[in-house]
């Protein structure tokens, strides 16, 4: 859920998906990519908004858009 290409669906029958796969799923796309490949997902990048957590002070306004 912290990867920038992961997004929710409104499909109820697949409600995860990847961008940069271009896929929709019942479960993760990251546990998928894990199965079929073995390997950890190549194009993995943290949210940006994620990437800031734990540093004193930068997520006091959640409202500030350089956070989404």
């Amino acid at each position: 859920m912290q990867c920038k290409h992961y997004y929710s669906t409104w499909d109820k029958y697949a409600p995860r998906g990847c961008r940069k796969f271009d896929m929709k799923s019942t479960t993760m796309p990251s546990i998928l990519v894990k199965q079929e490949s073995g390997n950890d997902c190549q194009f993995y990048e943290q949210k940006d908004h994620f990437k800031n957590r734990g540093k004193k002070g930068k997520l006091d306004n959640l409202n500030d858009p350089k956070l989404w």
